[in-house]
């Protein structure tokens, strides 16, 4: 249903685009196009058509469009559907949203949802042939299967205490030959026996345990001990918590009039994420369909190689539906970053109110 509304959209967009808006009846000929083009971005074999979106309430008063922000209007249209949920990856769909709104929604899951790593290592001996720094930031990347809630967020400048970190060792000897240094090697060491209590049910682990640290060969040595502490990707990328967070707009594609022949088959060919599919019609033609649109990339290969354009293929985009991809790197499920990320989206939403709200009664 929410496809057929863009569809309709990008349909008012095109209403009126040859005619003059202040001829009789122009006015709602361009009231229809101007909501059209602020629902959906058409594309041609250039580019965006129409990709600017107008936020002042009063731009379009001259053609009776009230294109002010509507609270009401907003819960009606916002909607969040989960297309794909698993713990490593989570895949929905955000509507009814301005732009800035989710791309702020991705950036917190980059940069503000916390995580545990290793933040300090001291080395007491390291005979291999990787410098002390360039392990120390190998170690710093192997992310950990850690609940963050679980520990207190360390001052600056303050010490590493049991409320505030996790000590891990890693002492590997290569006697001959030579010796992987993997992931499994770290050996957590609790503080006191209430930390080794606390963590009883999930001990603290690197997510995986294939990951390579380094080689050693023969004689060679690594001993060291790693504090981990609670931070966030804006500090450090080792702290941010998927592989990959971005979204992309819904496509939406139609046709002005039917594709038929040697056409449809032409334009099923053309398109490398097979959109478009050919049905048999009751009088033997064949007609393109449309099978898949979400999977179009918008690579514009049936606007260039097919002139779709010129064959009434509509190719667009929704300006406020987002396809949400998250990938966890495994310290937390997908599902529990969306949790924390729309949590500290709400946060700072409240934060942004009391801010508001105090310079008004310091203005009064």
């Amino acid at each position: 249903a929410r496809r057929t509304g863009w569809v309709a959209a990008m349909k008012r967009a095109r209403q009126g685009s040859t005619g003059a808006a202040g001829s009789a009846g122009g006015a709602g000929d361009g009231a229809a196009r101007v909501l059209g083009q602020q629902e959906v971005v058409r594309l041609s074999r250039e580019g965006a058509v129409n990709p600017q979106t107008t936020d002042y309430c009063g731009a379009f008063a001259s053609l009776g469009v009230d294109n002010s922000w509507d609270l009401e209007r907003f819960k009606a249209g916002f909607s969040i559907e989960v297309t794909k949920m698993s713990d490593d990856v989570a895949e929905f769909d955000m509507a009814g949203i301005d732009p800035p709104l989710a791309n702020a929604f991705r950036r917190i899951l980059i940069a503000e949802v916390p995580t545990v790593a290793i933040s300090q290592v001291t080395m007491y001996q390291n005979t291999g042939v990787i410098h002390d720094e360039n392990l120390a930031h190998r170690l710093g990347l192997i992310p950990f299967c850690i609940d963050p809630d679980m520990l207190d967020w360390r001052p600056p400048d303050s010490e590493f205490v049991e409320s505030n970190s996790l000590r891990f060792n890693l002492h590997v000897v290569c006697p001959q030959g030579k010796r992987a240094v993997y992931s499994r090697d770290l050996k957590w060491q609790p503080w006191s026996e209430a930390q080794a209590e606390l963590f009883r049910d999930c001990p603290p682990r690197p997510v995986a345990g294939d990951i390579l640290i380094t080689q050693l060969r023969s004689g060679q040595e690594i001993e060291c001990e790693c504090w981990l502490e609670k931070g966030i990707g804006k500090e450090h990328a080792k702290w941010s918590p998927v592989c990959t967070a971005f979204y992309r707009l819904l496509p939406v594609i139609s046709f002005e009039r039917d594709i038929v022949g040697e056409d449809a088959e032409d334009l099923k060919r053309c398109c490398p994420m097979k959109v478009f599919d050919v049905e048999d019609l009751a009088d033997g033609r064949k007609r393109a369909t449309i099978v898949n649109p979400r999977s179009c990339t918008t690579c514009r290969e049936c606007l260039e190689s097919f002139d779709g354009t010129a064959k009434g293929l509509v190719l667009a985009k929704a300006k406020q539906h987002f396809l949400f991809t998250i990938e966890s790197v495994g310290c937390m499920p997908a599902p529990v970053l969306l949790r924390k990320a729309l949590r500290k989206l709400k946060d700072k939403c409240e934060t942004a109110l009391r801010v508001l709200q105090s310079r008004e009664e310091m203005a009064t």
